[in-house]
């Protein structure tokens, strides 16, 4: 038996240069979803589980040079709900990049959101499809 010589070599990591989205929901099962299935739309998720890390992540993020293209937001969440967060977002954003576009996630079916700065808002439950098509549209827009 001959043994077929192969030239190995090192694969460049792909997530590195996949767009990469902020996903901020304190239901476990819901960030393991949307962390498979944006990985499967070709994005890097990064799953957190209220605003207050979130916010903590994007303060460190930032001194590392990563940005968010978009963040997926939970409206309800316990120690730093999805309302106060977007009211400390541009405080804790110190770039001179714009802010990410913001997708609200949200089981309220009785408040209203126009006036949160959210790029659009998915009731839950929703279909991974309208979730794909609307980062689409967003990363179509932020190009």
């Amino acid at each position: 038996m001959q043994l077929l010589s192969s030239q190995v070599r090192p694969q460049k990591d792909e997530r590195a240069t996949r767009p990469l989205v902020l996903v901020v929901d304190d239901d476990h099962a819901t960030q393991e979803m949307l962390f498979y299935a944006l990985s499967f739309y070709g994005y890097q998720p990064i799953c957190l589980a209220n605003g207050k890390e979130a916010l903590a992540w994007l303060e460190q993020a930032q001194h590392e040079g990563q940005y968010p293209q978009v963040i997926l937001l939970d409206f309800f969440m316990p120690v730093m709900n999805g309302k106060v967060f977007l009211e400390h977002l541009p405080h804790y954003w110190s770039v001179p990049a714009p802010i990410p576009p913001v997708v609200l996630f949200t089981a309220g079916i009785h408040h209203r959101y126009d006036a949160l700065p959210c790029r659009s808002v998915l009731r839950k439950p929703f279909h991974m499809y309208e979730l794909n098509d609307c980062l689409k549209g967003i990363m179509q827009n932020a190009c």
